[in-house]
């Protein structure tokens, strides 16, 4: 099972550790993808227009600053590093299977060494342009069945793996093989992957947060998503939507491989 974060914005800058060392990053593909976003924001940093470029506050200015010297900063797990609603949920622990995208590293896992940033996918920078538009470029092809190992060779463009693992039925039906099930808990900002149609064995789970009025909720979401992340961490035998079942009510609407899931959290 994969399972696809959004970062946080709040973040624990590590006071000591590691250097950062952009080869130690899973996907070494993304690399050069990640290089220019990096130099690009230690350059922008050190505008004076940065605030309004990064779109940060007073508050967030230290952050800017800090980040200038980005390359020789300390590190730590990514999951150690988000603090956010999300992650005060999912407290993940080591070991935990999460994918997270960022608009500073296209996407890594919990356990990469990354320092603390100030970079939003919203941002367009100079050099760059618009973040989401680069990264969706940069993630073109790639899945998380085939990017999910440490570091792997370069895909062909839609290149896929096939896992040959045992399948089993689902509640709802079909194949629910959890080695090709991907749940996406990304807010819509950092949705810059899509799933995979052609790949009829690899079924993909959309999740929407609602409130009884089946209205989207926003803020709040981020803590169910984090719940259910956990939720789905402590039980990797059981079907998504069983475990989306424990914290309320839900509704499935299947679209060919893709199964909307919307859950209603007990209480809203």
């Amino acid at each position: 099972m994969h399972l696809l974060l959004p970062p946080s914005e709040g973040k624990a800058a590590p006071a000591a550790g590691r250097a950062f060392d952009l080869d130690c990053l899973s996907f070494s593909e993304l690399n050069d993808a990640r290089e220019k976003v990096l130099r690009a924001l230690v350059e922008t940093s050190k505008r004076e227009d940065a605030s309004e470029i990064l779109k940060v506050g007073a508050k967030g200015m230290r952050e800017v600053v800090a980040q200038r010297d980005i390359l020789n900063a300390p590190t730590a797990a990514a999951r150690e590093v988000y603090t956010g609603v999300l992650y005060e949920a999912a407290q993940l622990h080591q070991g935990d299977g999460v994918l997270i995208f960022s608009g500073l590293f296209g996407v890594t896992t919990g356990e990469d060494l990354i320092p603390s940033y100030r970079l939003s996918m919203n941002v367009s920078l100079p050099g760059i342009g618009p973040l989401k538009t680069f990264w969706r470029k940069a993630l073109a092809g790639w899945s998380p069945e085939a990017g999910f190992t440490k570091a792997p060779k370069p895909q062909a463009k839609n290149g896929r793996s096939v896992d040959d693992s045992a399948t089993r039925e689902s509640s709802i039906g079909g194949c629910d093989n959890t080695a090709d099930v991907t749940v996406d808990l990304r807010s819509e900002l950092y949705r810059v992957t899509q799933p995979d149609v052609s790949n009829a064995r690899a079924h993909w789970w959309d999740v929407r947060i609602a409130d009884s009025r089946n209205k989207t909720i926003s803020h709040m979401a981020k803590h169910y998503r984090g719940l259910l992340t956990r939720a789905l961490l402590d039980s990797p035998a059981q079907p998504v939507d069983e475990v989306a079942r424990t914290l309320g009510a839900i509704t499935i609407e299947n679209e060919g491989n893709i199964r909307h899931l919307t859950l209603v959290p007990f209480g809203l």
